[in-house]
């Protein structure tokens, strides 16, 4: 039986569920307007933008997240993280 999560993974799911997921561009100084980011994540759970990413790699080996390939208006390519189907009825349940 796998273990339940630990709150900070399952406010972590509810916060990318709410903001569509979490852009990443390599480096914070490409963000974009609109784009939701590890910092801006941080700051609202009062954790290191650096724990934000090692609670959303925590949470794609557990297949909950997943990256996504978006093409941005200033022309390249980033990645959304999202969250996965499994991920949407894990919090069902909560």
């Amino acid at each position: 039986m796998q273990q339940p999560l630990t709150g900070d993974l399952l406010e972590i799911l509810r916060v990318m569920k709410s903001k569509g997921g979490t852009h990443c561009t390599g480096t914070c100084h490409h963000r974009q307007p609109g784009e939701f980011h590890c910092h801006e994540f941080g700051r609202m759970l009062s954790i290191s933008s650096q724990g934000v990413k090692n609670r959303l790699l925590a949470l794609m080996r557990l297949g909950l997240v997943e990256p996504q390939r978006v093409e941005r208006p200033t022309g390249g390519a980033g990645v959304r993280m999202a969250i996965t189907a499994r991920a949407v009825e894990l919090l069902a349940h909560q």
